[in-house]
């Protein structure tokens, strides 16, 4: 009964240390994740932020386009022709 007893022991120590000296590799391991983690979560962020400043910048340019296209076409229908018609214009037509 007691050498049952001392291996029983023996292998119940056993279990710990190894389970002690597992968890420190599987820390290690798990530390190395969790920072390349926050290192992926940071460019993420980054990313979207850059996102946003050239969503905004975009924005700004559609916004300029159109109000020069809106100037054009205001520039195009404001075309006159000022003074007398030309002498020679009725002498054209009728030949």
């Amino acid at each position: 009964m007691k050498k049952l007893r001392q291996l029983f022991n023996l292998a119940l120590s056993a279990v710990v240390v190894a389970l002690g000296f597992g968890s420190c590799v599987s820390m290690q391991k798990y530390k190395a994740i969790q920072q390349e983690n926050e290192a992926a979560k940071e460019e993420i962020n980054r990313l979207n932020a850059e996102n946003a400043q050239i969503r905004s910048e975009m924005d700004n340019l559609f916004k300029r386009v159109k109000a020069s296209e809106e100037y054009r076409k205001r520039m195009e229908e404001r075309k006159v022709v000022y003074g007398p018609r030309p002498s020679g214009f009725k002498e054209n037509i009728d030949k």
